[in-house]
């Protein structure tokens, strides 16, 4: 049998391996590329959060009695953190000159001096009047009548400072007052100064003064049975220059809110205040009947640039208001009601769901006005009557 021979044509090359040209992967898969973008974007935004914003470059001056040092410098300090906001932060021993200052954050506050009811003033914090001693001082004082029998040289202070005036009108009433006065062997101008003279002088064995004022100076504090329950507001004043004003009044709000700077005033023992929830742009939102829409635009604008605070205002007829506002009481979107109301809501859902306070009424345009007892701005919406106060105040 014979073999085929095969012959190879002569333009066949020879395999050579190294010649294949086969798919080869990118160098950088699509997984790598993901990573790689994930780490630029996360680079991106380190640098970013590093910028300034555009509050930072702003500084609010803000001057404090030294008595709230503690629960100020650690509230701001955590205002500073979310606002991403400078607070220049200068404290004092005495009532000094607040020009120059965006918010002011005294103690005693100068009664004469001040008219709460066309500052737009927040309370921050409360404390409790008391009858102040040195430290070694042997016995506890409970009521007045020991402090007369052990024939203590106490002091007061004048009725042109809050303390003074929280004393007097404490004692007015089970005419101790005047016992006070006649016993009393000095008057200070206020707590401040009655302390530094109770721990510098021996002359004196007590004062009556603020609780705060006590503590800063270390002396030991007598809660005295006819002081019980009498306290002062301490209160975030405003500068007088406007351009800060929005910043100083969230400082200011920052603090008054429970979640917020109230917890390093209860840390340091001060009673806390009823605050708005914290928001960095407040708004109020309002029930007005229409029949009073061109009255309360006005009113709802200038409350606005006095407070910094926005009004969400909802016009309806007058007869529409009571039943959208029983609708909404009664089911469980109870946080919708609006925090003010103007217009009747009508006897029945006034004066039984508790839900709102009793009406305010201005003599000129007889529109009744409810605030709401559930609302989250419990300040701004008592802020707002006492400016409609002071607006009827201000036409007679």
């Amino acid at each position: 049998m014979g073999f085929l021979e095969i012959q190879s044509p002569a333009n066949v090359k020879p395999f050579n391996p190294e010649q294949v040209k086969t798919f080869r992967a990118p160098k950088y898969g699509g997984v790598t590329l993901s990573l790689l973008s994930m780490f630029v974007l996360g680079s991106m935004m380190v640098v970013w959060n590093k910028l300034p914003s555009e509050n930072s470059s702003m500084s609010i001056r803000v001057l404090c009695d030294e008595a709230l040092r503690k629960p100020v410098e650690e509230g701001v300090s955590q205002f500073e953190k979310e606002m991403q906001l400078s607070v220049s932060l200068e404290f004092v021993q005495s009532q000094g000159k607040q020009d120059g200052y965006d918010l002011y954050i005294p103690v005693e506050r100068n009664m004469a001096k001040e008219d709460d009811s066309k500052t737009p003033a927040v309370p921050i914090a409360f404390q409790s009047l008391v009858l102040a001693t040195r430290k070694n001082y042997p016995n506890k004082l409970r009521n007045l009548d020991q402090v007369f029998e052990k024939n203590l040289s106490f002091a007061i202070c004048r009725d042109s400072s809050s303390c003074g005036i929280a004393l007097e009108e404490a004692l007015a009433l089970d005419a101790r007052w005047e016992q006070v006065i006649s016993r009393g062997k000095t008057t200070f101008p206020s707590s401040l100064e009655a302390a530094v003279s109770l721990a510098s002088e021996k002359e004196l064995d007590a004062i009556f003064i603020w609780d705060s004022i006590a503590r800063q100076f270390d002396l030991q504090i007598h809660h005295i049975k006819e002081l019980e329950n009498i306290s002062g507001s301490i209160k975030a004043i405003p500068g007088k220059d406007k351009t800060k004003l929005t910043q100083s009044l969230q400082l200011a709000r920052f603090m008054a809110a429970p979640e917020k700077g109230q917890f390093y005033f209860a840390k340091h023992r001060f009673i806390g205040v009823n605050g708005d929830a914290w928001a960095e742009n407040p708004t109020l939102y309002v029930y007005c009947a229409n029949q009073s829409k061109g009255l309360m635009l006005e009113i709802f604008e200038k409350f606005e640039k006095r407070e910094r605070v926005s009004i969400d205002p909802h016009f309806l007829d007058q007869e529409k208001i009571p039943l959208t506002i029983g609708l909404i009481a009664q089911s469980k979107a109870k946080h919708s009601l609006p925090d003010l109301v103007f217009g009747s809501m009508g006897e029945e859902l006034s004066g039984k769901s508790g839900m709102y306070s009793e009406p305010f009424i201005q003599r000129g345009n007889q529109v009744p006005v409810y605030k709401c007892n559930l609302s989250r701005f419990p300040y701004t919406t008592r802020s707002f009557i006492r400016f409609l106060q002071a607006t009827e105040e201000d036409k007679n």
